[in-house]
């Protein structure tokens, strides 16, 4: 089926979400991708004109939609590029023939008035749990094998391993850092922090979006790999720092307890010039220390354990909280929450969602939560798409949590209106927003 258009479309950040509630979807065990880019569409405009462009992509919409039938999902993503997301596909070859399908209903010409115009698809193909492990990278895999068949001129190229990891020529390759905050390109979105318990907000996680003038809304995944080996790393987390903080400043006088959770990468984690990085925007905005929360993954950890360590003991020592994200994905084992510098674990989402069905997962988390509370790190459940999840961690002990059964991510000015307003001073409304 074909979801409703709104005047943004359904950029990667819903796709993203429609590959998670496809991955969790009863009876789905595998899911194939499949990001297409119409070729030829300037060509159609200058010689039938903009409508007919549009007659030519809403009748494309249509016969994409007809080609994935009830076994999965196609939508719009920008004017000319599009996605299909295939249930349970049985090998890479269902992939492949569904996409040779769709070249064929791309080239098929639409009449405009007496005459005739096709456009060329080229596609990008690849499977969920293999070779990708989360919805992230499945789209990254997906853009990259879609830059290896535009630049070699092919209909389509599935993913393999072989492909080169960093090559998305034609998406990002000329991706400036400096140049895009420069440019205003960068903005940041606040996921919600709930306590269970009561049903305040008790903070936010600011999370960078490129608004990219040619692709829309750009989740991290694609493009902080790209620079966080490089001098820009530092750039993007003064950038975050700076902004996220001058709001969250703000949002302290209406909601006292609130907390600001900001991600590191891992070349932030390593860069000698952290602490003073950190530093400065706290003393800038008058930010307690104590309600800043940075985060990172196991990843930094298993890269260069007694390096991170130093690194985030220096930031504990003078106030700075340290969170440890997607916890239960890694190699960390629980010994870790007792020797490494942590005040807060974030349980990933992959434990969480199964836990209202799934008595040994509930179990798991159940333990996590006792461990890490017996140690005084907090816990914070990531994932949270319904009531039945949220109340099931409640029965379990756990105190906080975010997902979409609260909210999206939302702009600055969103978050202010739809959760500062309604969790200020005046009361908790733990409601999940409209959206």
């Amino acid at each position: 089926m074909m979801p409703e258009r709104d005047e943004s479309h359904f950029r990667f950040s819903l796709l993203l979400r429609e590959i998670e509630n496809l991955r969790y979807k009863d009876g789905v065990t595998t899911i194939a991708l499949a990001l297409i880019q119409l070729d030829g569409m300037e060509e159609i405009n200058e010689r039938f004109g903009y409508l007919g462009g549009d007659k030519v992509l809403k009748e494309f919409a249509v016969r994409l939609a007809g080609v994935v039938g009830h076994k999965g999902l196609s939508f719009e993503i920008s004017g000319t590029s599009f996605a299909l997301l295939l249930e349970n596909p049985l090998h890479e070859g269902d992939a492949v023939a569904g996409a040779e399908k769709i070249a064929s209903v791309a080239a098929d010409p639409v009449m405009i008035g007496t005459g005739r115009a096709s456009v060329q698809a080229r596609m990008g193909i690849s499977i969920l749990p293999e070779p990708a492990a989360t919805a992230e990278e499945l789209l990254r895999q997906c853009e990259i094998a879609l830059s290896q068949a535009r630049r070699r001129g092919e209909t389509y190229r599935v993913f393999t391993t072989s492909l080169p990891l960093g090559d998305t020529s034609g998406a990002h390759s000329w991706f400036d850092v400096d140049e895009a905050i420069r440019l205003g390109e960068f903005e940041l979105h606040y996921q919600p922090r709930i306590d269970l318990r009561s049903g305040a907000l008790t903070g936010a996680e600011a999370l960078i979006r490129w608004q990219s003038p040619r692709a829309g809304t750009i989740p991290p995944s694609y493009f902080v790999p790209e620079v966080t080996s490089t001098a820009s790393v530092r750039a993007m987390l003064d950038f975050v720092l700076n902004s996220s903080l001058a709001c969250a400043r703000e949002w302290l006088d209406s909601v006292p307890a609130f907390t600001l959770g900001v991600n590191l990468a891992p070349g932030n984690v390593f860069d000698p010039e952290l602490q003073p990085v950190v530093e400065q925007a706290l003393e800038r905005w008058g930010f307690p220390a104590g309600r800043l929360y940075l985060e990172v993954s196991e990843a930094v950890f298993e890269q260069d354990e007694e390096a991170a360590t130093v690194a985030l003991t220096r930031l504990r020592d003078r106030g700075v909280r340290i969170a440890l994200d997607d916890f239960g994905t890694g190699r960390s084992c629980l010994s870790s929450l007792k020797s490494l510098p942590l005040d807060q674990i974030k349980i990933d989402k992959s434990l969480i969602v199964p836990i209202p069905s799934n008595e040994t997962d509930r179990r798991v988390v159940g333990a996590l939560i006792q461990l890490a509370h017996a140690v005084d790190v907090e816990v914070v459940a990531e994932g949270i798409e319904d009531a039945d999840i949220m109340q099931t961690l409640l029965a379990i002990g756990c105190e906080a949590g975010e997902g979409y059964h609260f909210s999206l991510p939302l702009p600055a000015e969103r978050f202010a209106q739809d959760w500062i307003a309604r969790h200020g001073r005046d009361g908790a409304d733990s409601r999940p927003v409209a959206r």
